[in-house]
């Protein structure tokens, strides 16, 4: 009896062993890859450039872990939090980091970024020549280096619509798109031209290229004829569709009211500007629309995405005239008797 139960008494302890053993390894194979990526153990050497701006400043981790830096959101949520305290906030700009690193050494790097990002913002209905003035003004670049950078080649398909740059006194204009942007310290004007350019393809492939295609227009003539709609109805944006089918109705029957030439003010203003810069009457001209029939030589501005769509999908009238009265409200009209006589009436 006493051989029976010393021998049960050992059977035990090694069952109990092996099942703390099977624990500890259960546990070990568990945690290990978050005790390894906590400390930067057997980690890939996988060395990325991380931006935080605006769009992911409250999903740093997430974003970490997204890239492959780190693997356990939470962890390096708890890291963090324990480490910085719970109101840290990260500092927007360029992080050179890799997945070996430890949470502590990815924790100290975000204390100073790499290089610094700027927010320019870079409004709808601004030309060129304003664009490199903001940017100057922002310390991004000079007005000279961007307006010269405009020549550069870049690499975008929807940029062969342009079919007489050389008659383009700013070539890529229409084509830089308005928005806000975070850039980096250091970028050429090349860096930023291509940033915007970069952001107008996202924009032209979310449906518009698809149906310049169905509709027979080219993009080219679809952001020059938006150009003209921002710079007449900036502000108004319930009234875009209807300016737009206005000039859509005069370049695509001239001869229904007598009207040759699209007429349009902010043409003549930009026309203005290129003539005090020194271009050519030939070149200055061909931007007026009135003295120039059909459309200018390109657009005058970067046109917003209202405008973009109003210019694409224009309301369908048989108005041929329209002015805008002191109190901002559109008057449209079907002739030009109707037109001089409502004209007549406002400005008593």
């Amino acid at each position: 009896m006493y051989r029976t139960k010393r021998k049960s008494n050992k059977t035990k302890k090694i069952i109990i062993v092996i099942i703390l053993l099977a624990a500890i390894a259960a546990f070990c194979l568990y945690y290990s890859p978050y005790v390894f990526d906590k400390y930067g153990i057997k980690q890939p050497n996988k060395a990325i450039s991380f931006e935080i701006n605006d769009d992911n400043i409250n999903d740093v981790p997430y974003c970490l872990s997204k890239e492959g830096i780190i693997k356990s959101v939470n962890l390096f949520k708890k890291y963090m939090s324990d480490t910085y305290g719970t109101n840290y906030t990260y500092t927007k700009g360029i992080y050179k980091i890799n997945a070996n690193m430890s949470y502590k050494q990815l924790g100290e790097k975000f204390q100073k970024p790499d290089s610094v990002a700027a927010t320019v913002v870079i409004p709808e209905g601004k030309n060129c020549y304003e664009i490199s003035k903001i940017l100057e003004q922002n310390g991004i670049c000079s007005s000279k280096d961007f307006i010269k950078a405009l020549n550069d080649k870049y690499d975008y398909e929807f940029l062969s619509e342009i079919k007489n740059p050389e008659q383009r006194p700013y070539k890529l204009e229409g084509y830089l798109y308005p928005a806000s942007y975070e850039i980096v310290e250091g970028s050429s004007a090349h860096d930023v031209i291509d940033m915007m350019l970069n952001a107008m393809q996202l924009r032209l492939e979310d449906g518009i290229l698809e149906e310049c295609e169905s509709k027979g227009v080219s993009i080219d003539d679809v952001l020059t004829m938006a150009s003209i709609v921002e710079k007449e109805a900036s502000g108004y944006p319930a009234d875009m569709g209807k300016v737009a089918g206005v000039f859509w109705n005069r370049l695509n029957n001239p001869t229904a009211q007598n009207t040759p030439t699209l007429g349009s003010d902010p043409t003549v203003h930009y026309a203005d500007l290129l003539e005090k810069q020194g271009y050519e009457e030939s070149i200055w001209k061909a931007y007026s629309t009135y003295s120039t029939q059909g459309l200018p030589t390109g657009p005058i501005c970067s046109p917003s995405d209202i405008a973009i769509k109003a210019a694409l999908e224009p309301e369908t009238s048989e108005y041929y005239y329209f002015f805008t009265d002191k109190n901002g409200v559109f008057h449209y009209f079907k002739t030009y008797e109707e037109f001089q006589k409502g004209w007549k009436s406002a400005s008593k």
